[in-house]
């Protein structure tokens, strides 16, 4: 899947700036790139999406590099501390991180302070993928739909715990809008990211998540939880007989999470234009679509100036959502 149906920016100021924040050096050789490993930060703890899909990409750009790409999870504060960290990396290709949409722009108005400006302080390489975000119960709740779940916690208000894979995410925002649009009063209960709140999802701890399905997959699977509902525009291929929130009688209640590699601004642009090379190769690949789709993750690849203008027009939209709903962080 490609955004080639993305406009393409308009050569104003702004992307004058995207060109600058590329690297200056035009002449800049990439021919002995990468001469030794390459880190990906995955701002997340193992075992979530972010994970998931940062080592899928790690093993693939390491063959096509001919040098490792090690995975360092550096999780905490929904993606903010690893993104700081990568943002204040040397600008020399060596570090990327693995972004999502929560630290990268639907999370940054529940922030009070965000030590990086993600325009400023980043290039992306590519968009990577979108991912479906499942809405699963535990199978001891006794509520089979979407409209059982919203009676049961009206008959119990306060009684119910939503797992959060993350505050300041996109998870985090479409459960206060769930609660919102149902009027029903549901605890949150916030973790450090996917793997941790599958882990006490699954084992009985709290009764619902707005989760992403590559988490979870396996659980939804085998029954150990029970999908409710999928939080995008149509059904996923992979649980087909599950209905979207919107079939589910919450009109216009969706969300889509994502993931992009990003470089620290000033990274030489003959880097990021082999990085986007061999990133767009991998994401094409049958065996990556394969893999990422068995799971409820749609690949895809971009241009840097395609997926600056896509994360540009990310940051304003959820800024709206955040400002017209009145949402805070907890």
């Amino acid at each position: 899947m490609t955004i080639a149906a993305l406009k393409q920016p308009a050569r104003s100021a702004a992307a004058l700036v995207f060109v600058a924040i590329c690297g200056s050096a035009q002449a800049a050789d990439a021919g002995g790139y990468p001469a030794k490993p390459v880190k990906i930060i995955v701002p997340f703890p193992p075992g979530g999406t972010n994970d998931i899909v940062g080592r899928a990409i790690g093993d693939r750009l390491s063959k096509a590099l001919k040098q490792q790409v090690i995975i360092e999870n550096r999780g905490g504060a929904g993606g903010l501390i690893g993104t700081k960290a990568a943002a204040g990396a040397p600008a020399d290709g060596y570090t990327l991180l693995l972004g999502n949409a929560g630290a990268l722009a639907a999370g940054l108005g529940l922030f009070s302070k965000v030590p990086y400006d993600v325009l400023e302080d980043f290039i992306p390489v590519s968009l990577l993928a979108d991912i479906t975000i499942v809405l699963a119960a535990h199978p001891s709740l006794p509520a089979k739909t979407v409209k059982e779940l919203i009676a049961l916690a009206k008959a119990h208000p306060g009684k119910l715990n939503a797992a959060l894979p993350g505050t300041h995410s996109i998870q985090h925002l479409l459960t206060e809008l769930f609660k919102r649009r149902a009027g029903v009063d549901i605890v949150n209960v916030p973790y450090s990211g996917g793997g941790p709140a599958m882990i006490d999802l699954v084992s009985g701890q709290n009764h619902i998540s707005f989760i992403n399905l590559p988490t979870v997959h396996q659980f939804v699977i085998a029954g150990r939880l029970r999908p409710l509902a999928v939080a995008g525009s149509r059904r996923s291929e992979v649980l087909p007989q599950v209905p979207t929130l919107e079939q589910s009688g919450l009109p216009g209640l969706t969300a889509t999470p994502w993931n992009a590699l990003m470089a620290p601004a000033g990274t030489p642009r003959p880097i990021v234009a082999r990085l986007n090379e061999e990133i767009v190769g991998v994401m094409r690949s049958p065996d990556m679509k394969q893999l990422l789709g068995n799971y409820g993750a749609n690949p895809m690849s971009s241009t840097p100036e395609e997926a600056h203008a896509f994360i540009r027009d990310e940051i304003s939209k959820w800024a709206k959502v955040i400002k017209d709903t009145g949402i805070r962080a907890e």
